[in-house]
Order: C-alpha cells, then sequence, then structure tokens
C-alpha cells in the first residue's frame, strides 16, 4: 500500500490506511506499507528514522524525498523496491500523488492489478497552479485512472467527480469509518477545560490548519455569534500546516482573539477530551471528500453544524443528526450555531440521533467491502 505520508504521521488518509491495513491483517492479508520519512511538513519538515520498519506491527517501508516541485515530492527508492516484490495487488492512496503514480506504473510494468483510494480531489479543496492542475488531470487520465482495475471513493460526492474523467464502472463507494470501540470509551468532563482554563461555553472545530478546511469562514462567523452569546470561545484544534499566522491575523482584523484558543495538534485521547468538554463542533469545510470528524463528534455525542458540502452532506441528516448550512455562507453558519446554543432540546436530540449513525460506520466494514473489491479485481 503506498501513500505520501504515513503514521506517526497526522491526516485523515493516514488514519485510513493505518486502520485499513489493520483490519486486513486481521482478515489474514499480507499488507505492506511503502511510504515518505515525511513526519510535519510546516513551520519546517520533520523526519521519521526510515529505518522503522513497523507501526504498531505493520510492515513499513520508508523513503527519503526529492522536492523537484513543493506540492509533488518524489520517492526514488520506492520504485525499485516494489518492482523487487511481488504483490497480489498494489493499492495506492491519494490522487495527485507521486506514490500513487509511481505506484500505476509499476503495476503496468509487472501486469498486477492496481487499485486506487482517492481520499479526494485536490483541486477543490487545494490552491494549485491552474495550467499544472489542468496537465496532471490530462495525464492522469490517460494513465493512471485509466490503468486501475478498481477506484475508491469515500463518498458519493467524490465519485461524482472521478465518474467525468473515467470508466465509471471501475468506481466502487467505500466510506471511511472509525474506531468505534476507542470512540465509545469517552472521558469524564473536565479534563479539557480544566488543563487549558476554559469555563466558557466552547465551539470545537478539529481539522489541519490549512485553508481548505474553512477555518476562516468560523472566524468571520464568531462576531455575530457573540452578540448572542457573549462568552462564546471557539477552540480550533489541529496541526499548522502553513496556514495558522494568517488565521491569527484574520482574528485581529475581526477582533475575536481574546474569544479563540488555537489548541494545536491534539493526541486521540486529548481529542476526546475537547469533544466531551465542547457545547458543539462546527466543521466549515470548502470541501471534504468524507469527514472522519463528523463521525467522531457523533460517537462523542456532539451536536454538529457544518457545511454542506462533499462527505458531510451524506453522513449528516441535516435536522436529524446534524445541522447543514449554505457553502461558504457566513450569517448562515453563525445563525445555526446560536441556535443550537439558545435550543437545547435541539442539541441534545441531534447529539442523540448522531450516535446512532456513528455505529453505522465501521473500519471491519471498510476492510469486508475493500476485500470483496480486491477479490473481484483479481478475477479479472
Amino acid at each position: 500500500m503506498p501513500i505520501l505520508r504515513f503514521k506517526p504521521a497526522v491526516g485523515g488518509g493516514e488514519e485510513h490506511v493505518y486502520q485499513l491495513a489493520k483490519n486486513l491483517i486481521k482478515r489474514g492479508h499480507e499488507v505492506k506499507i511503502y511510504t515518505s520519512n515525511v513526519l510535519k511538513m510546516f513551520p519546517r519538515y520533520e523526519f521519521i528514522d526510515p529505518s522503522c520498519s513497523y507501526f504498531n506491527g505493520i510492515p513499513v517501508k520508508r523513503y527519503r524525498t526529492i522536492h523537484v516541485m513543493k506540492q509533488y515530492p518524489i520517492l526514488p527508492g520506492m520504485f525499485k523496491d516494489i518492482l523487487d516484490e511481488k504483490p497480489d495487488i498494489i493499492h495506492a492512496h491519494g490522487y495527485g500523488w507521486s506514490t500513487t503514480d509511481f505506484s500505476s506504473l509499476i503495476s503496468y510494468c509487472k501486469s498486477v492489478p492496481f487499485v486506487i483510494t482517492t481520499h479526494g480531489f485536490f483541486p477543490i479543496a487545494v490552491k494549485a497552479n491552474h495550467l499544472l492542475t489542468r496537465l496532471y488531470i490530462g495525464y492522469s487520465r490517460s494513465f493512471t485512472l485509466k490503468i486501475a482495475k478498481g477506484i475508491i471513493c469515500v463518498s458519493d460526492a467524490d465519485a461524482k467527480i472521478y465518474r467525468e474523467l473515467t470508466a465509471p464502472q471501475k468506481i466502487v463507494v467505500i466510506p471511511n469509518g472509525i474506531d468505534l470501540e476507542y470512540w465509545r470509551r469517552l472521558p469524564h468532563r473536565g479534563f479539557f477545560r480544566g488543563k487549558h482554563g476554559i469555563s466558557q461555553p466552547i465551539i470545537a472545530c478539529v481539522g489541519r490548519i490549512v485553508w481548505g478546511k474553512g477555518f476562516q469562514y468560523l472566524i468571520r462567523a464568531l462576531p455575530m455569534v457573540l452578540q448572542a452569546v457573549p462568552d462564546a470561545m471557539l477552540v480550533i484544534a489541529g496541526e499548522d500546516f502553513g496556514y495558522l499566522n494568517s488565521l491569527k491575523r484574520l482574528c485581529n482584523k475581526v477582533g475575536v482573539t481574546k474569544h479563540i484558543f488555537f489548541a494545536g495538534y491534539l493526541s486521540n485521547r486529548e481529542l476526546k477530551e475537547l469533544y466531551v468538554d465542547a457545547d458543539m463542533v462546527a466543521i466549515p469545510s470548502i470541501y471534504e471528500p468524507f469527514g472522519i470528524v463528523a463521525l467522531e463528534a457523533m460517537a462523542c455525542t456532539k451536536s454538529i453544524v457544518a457545511f454542506k458540502v462533499g462527505g458531510l452532506a451524506e453522513i449528516i441528516s441535516d435536522g436529524i443528526d446534524g445541522v447543514l448550512v449554505e457553502h461558504r455562507n457566513v450569517d448562515k453558519l453563525a445563525m445555526a450555531l446560536v441556535s443550537l446554543f439558545n435550543d437545547r432540546y435541539l442539541a441534545k436530540r441531534l447529539a442523540s440521533e448522531g450516535v446512532k449513525k456513528a455505529e453505522r460506520y465501521s473500519w471491519d466494514n471498510v476492510a469486508k467491502k475493500t476485500e470483496s473489491l480486491y477479490f473481484e479485481v483479481l478475477k479479472g
């Protein structure tokens, strides 16, 4: 399974590959991860020792990267090593990454079935050079996507995009999951608040600090929220990928600095503490192929307000287990947050239904469906 970054690096794709590999191994398969040695990219590059050959029992081979282009690091050592292997299937993760494109070439050379999990469509959520993006899409349509025997998308919204780029019959939707056993074990209330000295009502927002997560819209909505809930506190938790200073400047500009706490990277244990202590969770992403944060928040019995985009619009049923608002509409985002503060019965009902929704998503089911696709691809 080639992927550009892998745990302990943080991200939805990294979590997906870890959980999928773990559950496929439980089902009797041999899985090996091929990835870079990059741990962090911002504010400066940090690396993992390439000699680390296992992560929680999963075989991992890590490679140094060459950064010919900032958004397209290359792993030259990976190509030769996978060529020397004898896999039954090559399953790459991440559309637009060199690890996926090189894996497709290896698959072609070795006549080994090639499967991709796309993990989104980067031109929607990433600021990238328009010409280079068009050239890349053209290349991927003529080779990487073309030779793939199976293309896994994590939502119908994502699948709709790829059906325009390649043969629709190759595409299958397999939603992400969460570790239900882990997220069911919730800590007592008060740990996060006590640790950080927060007594005010909390709006939690979780994700990598990047433009595509839409934190800027939530910050712009906060002054309107504060008119109704003057002591509200927005807690933004996530690793900075180069966008934090822009958000801090925006906080100063709109005058909400005292009402925002940037918590930085939180472990899963600390995330549970935040979810449990939060009054609600906001997900203002510009685009989400899926939205694992929504499932985590649901599992922790939190009401959710999110933009109606991508996979979020499929996970969340508006007015039943969460609130969906018009994409990038700051006024409606603020109104939705205020409505949950003002109507505690509604917030509690949404949270209760959300717990039931989260129970439908397990990594064991993801592994079963992925395994079925493997068998189908191997049959030809």
